[in-house]
């Protein structure tokens, strides 16, 4: 990951913590209006966890940033987020250097983690409307020869298309599926947190450029 891992933890750290008020207010419009706090929380933690404790192994730090995850953030999307880098943390064992490949493939197993855990898929309007499509086209766009940043760009406008098409959708699991046909007009706030990841992540990659 260019820049560094701590880096890149510390730019998702900062953008969930500037996203929280609007992650609240998605997820009360149809769930229980904390999913802003709970992020904030565990963002916090394991970006702060790994500057005071860094490690070269990418994949182990991942794990344990998965495992702290879910101890400080104990929620519906903290089990999903701390599976997801338990997922992508094994898929990168050993790794100091992730290649682009790496990456990709520590992607796809934190979304199939996160589909597992939640019993979900694309078009159940949940996180994975965002996060799908948007590793889908990074791959795409890697396998054109961009490069990780340029890549990211190009998935950035997919993830904001998939977080938009989710106000058209049914919710289908978790508490917003209470609310059925209701949920039609309203943006998931799982999608929106995913929309606010990967923008922290092209934002991390846009410092770096600049520094």
């Amino acid at each position: 990951m260019p820049g560094g891992l701590g880096a890149c933890l510390e730019a998702v750290k900062n953008e969930v913590n500037e996203a929280k008020d609007w992650l609240i207010d998605l997820d009360a419009a149809i769930g229980d209006g904390d999913l802003g706090l709970t992020m904030a929380r565990g963002f916090t933690a394991i970006a702060d966890e790994y500057q005071q404790s860094p490690q070269a192994d990418v994949g182990r730090a991942l794990v344990r940033a998965g495992m702290t995850f879910n101890r400080v953030a104990p929620s519906t999307m903290g089990t999903l987020m701390a599976t997801a880098l338990l997922r992508g943390g094994k898929a990168l064992a050993g790794k100091e250097n992730p290649s682009n490949e790496d990456i990709v493939q520590a992607l796809e197993a934190a979304i199939g983690g996160i589909g597992e855990r939640g019993k979900s898929q694309v078009g159940d309007k949940t996180i994975l409307d965002v996060l799908q499509p948007a590793v889908e086209t990074l791959k795409r766009e890697l396998a054109d020869g961009k490069d990780l940043p340029q890549a990211w760009s190009t998935a950035l406008t997919a993830a904001e298309k998939g977080f938009e098409q989710t106000a058209n959708m049914v919710s289908k699991v978790g508490r917003a599926s209470w609310f059925g046909e209701k949920s039609v007009g309203k943006h998931d706030a799982g999608a929106g947190l995913g929309l606010v990841l990967w923008r922290a992540i092209q934002k991390h990659f846009e410092a770096g450029r600049e520094s």
